[in-house]
């Protein structure tokens, strides 16, 4: 490909992966992925920002070599792959560690957690998780240690994850914690597996826009742009100077976006980049 004349290079790409760079699958096509390495090869800045755990990102990344500094679980963590560390990290408040344990005991389920530990993550499940949370832990390669959430971690938890196979449990916890405005409850259905329910807990303090904001003194970018498809977008959108949500986004993201491009499973993210630098 050739450098087009709008390239710039203090310019940084910033992609959700979920419903915008992934396909219905959860996976990069062959042509977003040639189209990628293609475009970081000519210099290109081109990272994510994603509610994706690092585990599970990592893994579906791993054949992208992103160049800038990756978010994680929706803002709650800044980790430098080059130098293989943790830049900047916003953990859940102690307050709202505690109310998390509590919920756990009432709705009797226990979840997977990443905790900052030394610039990096460490991560770890109970020692009864349910099935369907062996069932996702099988499709990714984590450095799980078999353990529970403990008072030890109370300033150090980033991100809990719940998965089961009914919603019941989940919703009692979700309802328990709803009203805590020092967390963000994600509490919905899995697209990409059946009968799978699924409960995220992040501070509120962690956000793509602050996110954005580090991320742009860190690398002294000029301009920012973002590609995102739903909620957890809006931050990314206001933190970009321009933004671009695919075509299957929800109607509240395309409202303050830039303009709309094809869809996720039409590589709507590849296909922009490479006409911007024909």
């Amino acid at each position: 490909m050739k450098k087009g004349k709008d390239f710039i290079y203090e310019k940084l790409y910033v992609t959700d992966l979920d419903g915008t760079l992934l396909n219905q699958s959860a996976c990069i096509s062959p042509y977003s992925e040639q189209v990628l390495k293609d475009l970081i090869e000519q210099g290109i800045h081109f990272t994510i920002a994603t509610g994706r755990s690092p585990f599970s990102a990592f893994s579906i990344m791993q054949n992208i070599p992103l160049n800038a500094p990756v978010i994680l679980m929706n803002g709650a963590a800044i980790y430098d792959l080059k130098c293989q560390k943790c830049l900047f990290s916003v953990p859940v408040c102690t307050s709202s560690f505690h109310n998390i344990l509590a919920a756990e005991n009432k709705a009797d389920i226990k979840g997977g957690y990443i905790l900052s530990a030394n610039d990096t993550f460490k991560g770890f499940i109970c020692t009864t998780p349910t099935q369907k949370f062996y069932t996702y832990l099988n499709s990714y390669d984590f450095p799980l240690i078999s353990s529970t959430l403990s008072c030890q971690e109370e300033n150090s938890l980033l991100y809990a994850l719940y998965i089961d196979s009914a919603n019941t449990r989940l919703e009692l916890m979700y309802n328990l914690l709803k009203h805590d405005s020092n967390i963000i409850c994600d509490f919905y259905k899995d697209v990409y597996r059946q009968n799978c329910w699924c409960l995220e807990i992040t501070s509120s303090q962690a956000t793509k826009y602050s996110a954005i904001q580090f991320l742009r003194t860190y690398g002294s970018y000029d301009c920012v742009t973002g590609f995102g498809d739903s909620w957890n977008d809006i931050s990314l959108f206001q933190a970009c100077d321009e933004s671009y949500a695919v075509a299957n986004a929800s109607s509240k993201l395309k409202a303050i976006a830039t303009a709309t491009i094809k869809s996720n499973i039409e590589d709507g993210v590849a296909d922009f980049l490479s006409k911007l630098l024909k």
